[in-house]
């Protein structure tokens, strides 16, 4: 199998190394060979890459695609390419889906129309501490889950921290979450406060479960989380390891879990609905 793989920053160090063991040959725009070349770890890779200049030429030969970009822009690069091509087997899209629920609802009735098999990059399931939670949310149990996030100075125009541009603490972190309590069930909103650095959020079960979540902006890194008041995670985020630009991202390993189960036997696997969506923006509009 072809893979594409569109964006130079987490496309590469997260996604390439994640894609390697299942893609015969994986185009990338040469555009991206000098940040490339910035990343030694990366280098292991390059016998399956195949460095294009016309996406127009090679888009034939690919099965799959990979879009890592900003929120805005990748439902504009999807539709351009299934101008193109159709028949791909699965697309790999990254979280926020688009930058409001309006637009995300939109680009996810573009994607049925088009029988496209889609996936969004939501992989805390694929986390063992995700796994011990869903087991232990029995009846009556309460949870505390504690992120604390280093917003370095020279990032502050960064799209990742606009909610304009799809960003923000709930927008582009907190979607995570706001994943995994529609996966869980965990859809009682009891609080909600929002602000620009600061969420706090308290959702429950219809089996009386709690789940208290604080994500806010801080001078570090710093991931917890508690189970009936017991301390059981206590790490530098929620990936449980730290993440450098010196070696292979660790979320890589967590993405390959990911790309296996939705490029088995092809079949149409969304981790996404609308009602993922109306969820989004209820949490969105709502302060409890």
């Amino acid at each position: 199998m072809n893979a594409l793989i569109i964006g130079s920053g987490f496309g590469l160090y997260g996604y390439l190394p994640s894609i390697f063991h299942v893609s015969k040959k994986i185009y990338l725009n040469r555009r991206y060979k000098k940040i490339f070349s910035t990343r030694s770890e990366l280098e292991k890779y390059s016998k399956k890459i195949i460095w294009y200049l016309d996406q127009n030429k090679i888009i034939d030969n690919i099965d799959y695609i990979v879009v890592a970009k900003r929120p805005q822009e990748q439902s504009k690069i999807i539709k351009k390419i299934l101008e193109k091509k159709n028949n791909l087997k699965h697309i790999f899209l990254e979280k926020p889906i688009d930058i409001n629920p309006k637009k995300s609802i939109s680009f996810l009735n573009y994607l049925k129309k088009k029988k496209i098999n889609y996936s969004f990059g939501f992989i805390f399931k694929y986390l063992g501490w995700y796994k011990s939670m869903k087991i232990k949310l029995t009846k009556n149990q309460n949870f505390e889950i504690i992120w604390q996030i280093d917003k370095k100075k020279k990032y502050n125009n960064h799209w990742k921290y606009s909610l304009t541009q799809g960003g923000g603490l709930v927008k582009f972190y907190g979607i995570h979450f706001i994943e995994l309590f529609f996966s869980l069930n965990l859809v009682n909103i009891k609080k909600n406060i929002i602000s620009k650095n600061c969420w706090k959020i308290v959702v429950s079960d219809n089996k009386n479960n709690f789940v208290n979540l604080i994500i806010k902006f801080a001078k570090k890194n710093n991931f917890f989380i508690k189970h009936n008041k017991k301390n059981i995670i206590n790490s530098m985020n929620p990936f449980l390891k730290k993440i450098t630009n010196k070696k292979t991202d660790p979320r890589s390993a967590i993405l390959k879990k990911y790309i296996n189960t939705n490029l088995k036997g092809f079949k149409k696997v969304s981790n996404i609905n609308l009602q993922f969506i109306n969820f989004c923006e209820k949490i969105e509009k709502t302060n409890v």
